[in-house]
């Protein structure tokens, strides 16, 4: 499989992910959390050095319908075109990808709190209600408290580390 082949949870990957029909092996549950909102086959190959089986699991995730190849995107983040390429439109549609990566950190935080707190948890709901920024910075101390508490204080160190790098901080 090509490493930089960009793989993306599909609506019914989503469904599997948050809802309470769970109907994929746990080997297979946790691929498609790590692949969440995108990733390259090599990203993921990384995160996942001890899984033999891995390009076959994906494939039998792709055949399923659970994930998707995204087409047309970038190589990998070394590439000069794309960036100065979506400059001039980053700049036109600062909003917009404002929304986008609210959204996107919104996403990667409800994914983090299903796995390691389930769908159930107060800080949960609350996360899956944010409309906007001033109300995901109220909840997300919340979301860090409950995953400290539950998991470890360094795994939500981590996720408020990647939370920051998906809002572009």
């Amino acid at each position: 499989m090509d490493m930089t082949l960009q793989l993306s949870r599909t609506m019914k990957g989503h469904e599997e992910i948050f809802n309470l029909g769970h109907t994929l092996r746990p080997r297979h549950r946790q691929i498609l959390f790590s692949v969440g909102n995108g990733i390259s086959f090599g990203e993921l190959c990384k995160k996942m050095p001890h899984c033999a089986e891995l390009e076959a699991m994906v494939n039998e995730l792709l055949q399923s319908g659970f994930i998707q190849a995204l087409r047309n995107m970038a190589s990998p983040q070394g590439s000069t075109p794309a960036p100065a390429a979506r400059a001039p439109a980053a700049a036109a549609a600062a909003p917009a990808h404002s929304a986008a990566d609210l959204e996107n950190a919104r996403g990667y935080v409800l994914e983090f709190l299903a796995a390691l707190v389930g769908t159930k948890s107060p800080a949960y709901r609350k996360m899956s209600e944010v409309q906007d920024m001033a109300g995901f910075q109220a909840v997300l101390p919340m979301c860090h408290k409950v995953i400290a508490a539950v998991a470890s204080p360094h795994q939500a160190a981590e996720m408020e580390a990647e939370v920051s790098k998906r809002l572009g901080g």
